[in-house]
């Protein structure tokens, strides 16, 4: 699968960057059916997902109800756990 996943970036433009660089596509899997599965390279739902302002926030806009399934948490309280600093750095375009 994530051969797939970078074949896919390659094709968008993506180029081998230094770590958290940013680039023209990431493909990230949030979730999938609720599932939690790790393969070699990837791991779902991605490992860093519930610190990350830039996944959360869109992702609560579009599904309120939706719950971490790594730790069964809602996404409103992961949202609440965000430190504020991390809320104000979003920018919507």
């Amino acid at each position: 699968m994530i051969k797939k996943l970078k074949k896919i970036e390659k094709k968008l433009g993506r180029k081998k960057n230094i770590k958290n660089f940013p680039r023209t596509c990431d493909i990230d899997i949030i979730d999938f059916k609720g599932l939690k599965f790790q393969e070699k390279n990837l791991q779902v739902p991605h490992p860093s997902l519930s610190k990350r302002n830039f996944v959360l926030v869109p992702l609560f806009e579009i599904e309120k109800g939706w719950i971490y399934p790594k730790t069964n948490t809602t996404i409103d309280k992961l949202i609440k756990n965000l430190d504020i600093k991390s809320l104000r750095s979003i920018k919507i375009y």
